[in-house]
């Protein structure tokens, strides 16, 4: 009994474990489809956000109207930040969001341009309702650091969601409306790689850019503040207007959604490589620990019956010849 507890045991862990490992061997197919396709046209908008829609599995992102935009194009702190309108998807649940994306970044110091520069993009919310370490805050960060290879944590975009634990403000009444959390403010921090005693990296003590729908009276570089800025909930929250057939081809046309992925089919390579390692591994350890002691002791009981044969042979042969020295 307690033999099939333990090989029950061991089954569900390997069940487990596969499923991580095959996480791991897909975030390695997308870093590769990253590597070669996206890294290297990051200023590229088309390029870079279809990129986003691929590894990111976005179901659409909005091209035209923007929800936002700023554009820094002279002076020591350069950059492209913009809003879209995007769709995603969680099984059977559709869901409407936003993301900024953020590239053309050119960094200046001392007349000097900063290597991959690392950005820290915070957006301020109206109310606390992304969860953070377990806790509702009505601020939330994301880092980017170039250098990083791809993670789905680590891409020049910030992405919000009217959804539970994103924009949705908690309710506990069923019937009430929902109700969503604006954006109060967008700001962005550079780091040149710099880090303190405990290894996280140092960020400038003043912004390179402020967006907030009220005044912003702090020290921004280059005076880069936009009171004006807003996002207009109307302009991404688009799942109401598809109708009751969901998004299709039509949609796609009146609202200027752009769904086009790129085919991920020639990274699987990276997939095998990895499954292929890892069942061979699997095979090794269930090998030893469940079938080697039987292997060994079937090879030393046919080594020993060898040996006993071989030993009655030459005992044979050892009377026989006895018999003939005394005739």
């Amino acid at each position: 009994m307690m033999k099939w507890i333990g090989r029950s045991i061991y089954v569900l862990a390997i069940a487990f474990i596969s499923v991580i490992v095959y996480r791991i061997a897909y975030t390695a197919k997308l870093q590769e489809y990253y590597e070669a396709e996206v890294k290297d046209y990051m200023n590229d908008d088309e390029i870079l956000l279809k990129g986003l829609n691929t590894l990111l599995t976005i179901d659409y992102y909005r091209e035209t109207p923007v929800l936002y935009q700023y554009i820094s194009d002279e002076g020591n702190y350069q950059f492209n930040l913009s809003a879209y309108a995007i769709g995603i998807s969680y099984g059977d649940v559709a869901y409407d969001g936003l993301m900024f994306v953020l590239n053309d970044v050119k960094i200046l110091e001392d007349n000097q341009e900063v290597e991959d520069p690392i950005i820290k993009m915070t957006v301020a919310l109206s109310h606390k309702t992304l969860l953070v370490n377990e806790t509702y805050q009505n601020f939330g960060s994301i880092y980017y650091d170039p250098v990083l290879p791809f993670s789905i944590y680590n891409v020049p975009a910030l992405f919000l969601f009217d959804a539970e634990n994103y924009l949705l403000i908690p309710n506990e009444d069923e019937n009430q409306i929902e109700e969503y959390a604006s954006i109060e403010s967008i700001t962005m921090e550079y780091s040149n790689g710099l880090t303190n005693d405990n290894g996280d990296y140092v960020f400038d003590d003043i912004p390179m850019f402020v967006g907030s729908k009220t005044e912003y009276r702090d020290a921004v570089h280059d005076d880069h503040k936009d009171s004006n800025f807003n996002i207009d909930p109307t302009l991404y929250q688009l799942r109401d207007d598809f109708g009751t057939d969901g998004l299709t081809a039509d949609d796609v046309e009146a609202f200027n959604l752009v769904t086009d992925q790129d085919d991920l089919t020639p990274y699987n390579g990276a997939i095998w490589k990895i499954m292929l390692i890892y069942v061979l591994v699997v095979l090794m350890i269930t090998y030893f620990l469940f079938f080697h002691k039987f292997v060994r002791n079937s090879v030393l009981r046919k080594e020993t019956q060898a040996a006993k044969e071989k030993q009655a042979v030459e005992n044979k042969s050892l009377f026989k010849d006895v018999d003939e020295d005394e005739k």
